[in-house]
């Protein structure tokens, strides 16, 4: 390979590393999102007497998926216990939002 090939070669990888990093960031900051507009709607649900459950449980269901991910692909165990842990809370809410509470 010339020099011109390496260097076509080697900007293609830092742009695929790069688009990588915005798609990471992208996600994290529409979950960042979900959970604080998911807290100010529980905020004024639960303020006017409706019940919040379902949003609790969609955004435990959000952070369960997300960390059974990162399970499965680090198999780290942190995120086991997080994602159980996420998934008991997911449970709880729908059982509580299919009660009316």
């Amino acid at each position: 390979m010339d020099r011109e090939e390496i260097l076509k070669k080697a900007q293609a990888e830092n742009k695929d590393e790069r688009e990588l990093q915005i798609k990471v960031k992208s996600v994290t900051w529409a979950f960042i999102v979900m959970v604080v507009m998911a807290a100010v709607f529980t905020f004024i649900r639960a303020r006017q007497g409706l019940p919040v459950m379902d949003l609790c449980a969609t955004v435990c269901g959000s952070v369960c998926a997300a960390m059974t991910y990162r399970l499965i692909k680090t198999k780290d165990r942190f995120y086991l216990v997080l994602a159980l842990i996420t998934f008991a809370a997911m449970v709880l809410g729908i059982v509580r939002f299919a009660m009316g509470k």
